[in-house]
């Protein structure tokens, strides 16, 4: 019975640590330098200018079915509005981190804003959906409340 248990275990663990190897690989889908310049650089920008000019059919052209329903048009509007009164409207934008997973990237900005000195950490989610690459995931923090203080000093 302790035999069995045994191989029970190393199996289990073998099992645990082969999903955990391919769980940390990206998919050959994301491909770091074509995904950034081609793909999450024009992605994000587009869902900025779009935030900036309070267009939702521009917006919308970007997300993931499941953020559409997540956001629809009405708090896209208060969301992007809030940023306004917050922060005022998106200038640039500086990468700081990629994220690579099997199911997504995640794409750290140091975004500029121009009503305050101090920038915002944009994060953007990029998933693939119906052969489509989209944002799947949005957020906003001031960078000094998230630890993020300066740029990627890696690149």
């Amino acid at each position: 019975m302790k035999k069995i248990m045994v191989m029970i275990g190393v199996c289990m663990l073998c099992f645990l640590l082969n999903g955990d190897a391919l769980a940390a690989e990206p998919a050959d889908f994301w491909q770091y330098e074509k995904n950034i310049e081609q793909v999450a650089e024009p992605l994000t920008e587009q869902i900025m200018r779009a935030i900036n000019d309070e267009d939702y059919g521009r917006f919308q052209d970007c997300i993931s079915e499941k953020m559409k329903v997540a956001l629809p048009e009405s708090a896209f509007k208060k969301m992007a509005s809030d940023l306004k009164v917050k922060f005022g409207s998106y200038k640039t934008k500086e990468v700081m981190s990629i994220e690579l997973r099997e199911e997504y990237m995640m794409v750290n900005y140091k975004g500029l804003f121009s009503q305050t000195a101090d920038p915002l950490l944009i994060r953007t989610v990029l998933v693939q959906e119906n052969g489509k690459i989209c944002v799947g995931g949005l957020w906003f923090n001031p960078m000094k409340l998230v630890g993020h203080t300066v740029p990627n000093p890696y690149k």
